[in-house]
């Protein structure tokens, strides 16, 4: 059984932090827009929660919070956009690491929960003959530069694990290209060959959740590029150092999102990289809403006939069997699945 994620004390921060993060946009906006964005966040955890689809109120309702948030960016950080010039200088030409699948549990993946341990050996088994490279705190810095005022941000806590790791991706991206994916993707005949050759790559499903700006259109726990297109990530870590340089919290959990959006805005060539994805993984999400229930082989089938990467979580326990038969956690956990 896996711990669980969702504590009291946890609850409780997370709600702080939205608030205080909605608070400042409340300085640049009317109260109407922090009450539209307020009732976008909870309905964003109820969801969340449920796991129920969206109805039309849902979708009509987050839209209009993203509409306020990326109205917000456009303003705070128009002038930057507007001078913002990429001169390739920050992307190295070492290519010691080209070609890597990078994967990141802080802790070590010794100190992980089975659940992720057991993804990270899927995607280990699937990338071969690639390199899986797990980054935690004791070996990062072999692997990318980090701004000094960056590292003392994240020493004072102001960035935390949580917003460095978005910043990991890009940086590893930037520099090697390569794969990454969150340590929570289960692999099955995952075709890295395939994958590795594209310019850009991201899971994508347009239109299938409005939760994030992207509406399925990528998804920052899946990015990918050749080492010839590194640049796409390089530009969007810009953006994303700007932010911190400029800001010393999130302002939404899914900000990343928010400034991926932005800089497709106002970047042709990046919108070209990520409008040429094609569509993939359709069923990513629907093996995590089955997980702890009775193994059924038909629709293990069905997920797996068109879907490779299936996202997971290590926030919520799984029974290993149900009414004496084993579910799909129990199988992957036991390699049978």
């Amino acid at each position: 059984m896996e711990r669980k994620h969702n504590n009291l004390n946890r609850i409780i921060h997370r709600t702080v932090e939205e608030l205080n993060s909605t608070l400042k946009i409340l300085c640049e906006t009317s109260i109407t827009n922090f009450t539209k964005i307020i009732s976008a966040k909870i309905l964003n955890y109820k969801l969340n929660r449920s796991g129920n689809p969206e109805n039309k109120n849902d979708i009509k309702c987050l839209m209009r919070k993203h509409g306020i948030l990326m109205r917000y960016f456009e303003k705070r950080y128009r002038n930057f956009i507007g001078s913002y010039r990429f001169d390739g200088k920050s992307i190295p030409e070492d290519s010691n690491f080209k070609n890597k699948i990078w994967v990141c549990w802080w802790q070590g993946i010794d100190n992980a929960p089975d659940i992720v341990k057991k993804c990270v050996h899927s995607i280990r088994v699937n990338a071969m003959p690639y390199e899986v490279i797990v980054l935690d705190d004791t070996n990062y810095r072999n692997y990318v530069n980090v701004p000094d005022w960056m590292e003392l941000k994240r020493s004072q806590g102001i960035i935390t694990r949580t917003h460095f790791s978005d910043f990991l991706r890009l940086e590893l991206l930037a520099e090697h290209g390569g794969i990454w994916l969150d340590s929570t993707f289960f692999a099955n005949n995952f075709n890295v060959e395939e994958i590795i050759k594209l310019p850009v790559w991201s899971i994508k499903r347009p239109g299938y959740a409005h939760l994030s700006i992207a509406c399925g259109r990528f998804a920052n726990y899946s990015f990918g590029c050749d080492f010839e297109n590194r640049k796409v990530f390089a530009i969007i870590r810009d953006y994303l150092l700007e932010y911190w340089k400029t800001n010393d919290s999130m302002i939404d959990y899914l900000f990343l999102d928010y400034l991926i959006e932005l800089a497709l805005r106002h970047n042709s060539y990046l919108k070209k990289m990520f409008n040429d994805i094609p569509d993939n993984n359709p069923e990513c999400d629907e093996l995590q809403k089955i997980l702890g229930k009775e193994y059924s082989e038909k629709k293990w089938k069905e997920l797996t006939e068109d879907t490779q990467l299936f996202k997971l979580s290590w926030k919520q326990s799984y029974p290993m069997k149900v009414n004496g038969q084993d579910t799909f956690y129990g199988k992957m956990i036991n390699n049978n699945l």
